[in-house]
């Protein structure tokens, strides 16, 4: 049985809301050009715009972020703490977040940290269930499946 840890909860968290970050919008932007297409000379050809590059989410790391949304749903009861959990995946400061929940930053971190072990207290109890299990390999055993 792998051994479940707070870090490892804690990195599926970030890495879910850097996903997150990753994804595309739910709204596409129409674009309406009035321009003519014209051909491009050869010497401008790959210098005249600037390249724009993303990165896009692989198929585990969608995986992993799906897991992560729903250990939220699930295990964690109340908005607030779901909204501080989610808030310090995205890597905002207990002091801001202390300020938008109007607790001192040292509450907030308690809540936050109590919220991590209760989570893997949590997966470690319904370990038995094979959804859990599968669950609990995804987020252990991460490395071995790039």
């Amino acid at each position: 049985m792998p051994e479940i840890t707070q870090k490892d909860i804690i990195d599926l968290f970030e890495e879910a809301a850097l996903t997150d970050r990753r994804l595309p919008s739910a709204w596409s932007k129409q674009r309406v050009t009035a321009w003519l297409d014209y051909r491009q000379e050869k010497m401008y050809m790959h210098s005249y715009e600037k390249a724009n590059f993303r990165i896009i989410p692989t198929a585990r790391d969608i995986q992993r972020w799906q897991i992560a949304t729903e250990i939220l749903k699930e295990v964690v009861e109340s908005i607030d703490n779901k909204k501080i959990i989610w808030g310090r995946a995205k890597k905002i400061p207990f002091t801001q977040l202390g300020r938008m929940f109007g607790m001192s930053r040292r509450k907030i971190k308690q809540v936050w940290f109590e919220e991590i072990i209760y989570i893997r207290l949590w997966l470690q109890l319904h370990q038995k269930n094979k959804k859990i299990m599968y669950i609990i390999d995804k987020i252990v055993h991460k490395k071995r499946y790039n």
